[in-house]
């Protein structure tokens, strides 16, 4: 699962990151604790192969829903299912998105009844890119909704005493691919789909205030200190 993330690095680290262009100065602005149901920026593709920068609100909508007071925005998907269900199916096939990212957080339950936050980042590189899919919903109005989530995958060893889940985490090199609209292997993109090597990540405890959304800032990301 990823409920909460990082991105904290300005605007030209992710241009270079991702071999993209960004118009809007306010689209990046350092966020210590990305939830859901806030907009944030995602790389996907227009047209064919150009690679754009655009806000999008994170947890996401079909456009079969009719309803969107009885509907419940999906943050995350499995990737092992994504090709299958009939939230994701078309948007894993057409409408696929690179959320960028500085690290992740998850809980653990040390069996007090209260879960500790841990953060997670990679070793040797400070930004990367999570794996999404993206949905644009029409209401009977008009008006859009662009909206996406993040896919997951079984937990590396890193992360397993964490959660049995983990987001996707992209290679570098498998951009191009993931991002490409028109890519007919199903197969090959399941094949980027898996966990990220153990030994290029690390976690460690934070503190408590992170579990708030409203809290920010570059603390929340400081090690736990007892």
């Amino acid at each position: 699962m990823c409920g909460r993330y990082t991105l904290y690095s300005d605007k030209k680290a992710i241009e270079v990151q991702f071999d993209v262009a960004i118009a809007d100065d306010d689209l990046i602005q350092p966020d210590y604790n990305a939830a859901p149901g806030t907009v944030r920026p995602v790389v996907l593709t227009q047209g064919t192969h150009d690679r754009v920068a655009g806000a999008l609100k994170w947890g996401l909508v079909p456009p079969f829903v009719k309803d969107l007071s009885d509907w419940k925005p999906l943050i995350n998907a499995r990737s092992e299912t994504v090709n299958e269900k009939p939230s994701f199916k078309k948007a894993f096939q057409r409408k696929r998105c690179i959320v960028p990212a500085n690290g992740f957080y998850e809980w653990k339950d040390f069996g007090d009844g209260k879960k500790i936050p841990f953060y997670i980042r990679l070793l040797n590189q400070d930004l990367f890119g999570m794996a999404g899919i993206y949905e644009t919903h029409k209401d009977g109005s008009g008006n859009e909704l662009h909206t996406f989530a993040i896919l997951t995958t079984e937990a590396n060893a890193l992360m397993q005493p964490l959660h049995d889940r983990m987001p996707v985490i992209l290679r570098e090199d498998d951009y191009n691919v993931w991002l490409n609209p028109v890519q007919p292997r199903p197969e090959m993109l399941q094949s980027l789909l898996r966990p990220y090597p153990t030994e290029y990540m690390s976690a460690y405890k934070v503190g408590t205030n992170v579990n708030n959304a409203r809290n920010n800032g570059p603390d929340l990301i400081n090690p736990r200190l007892k």
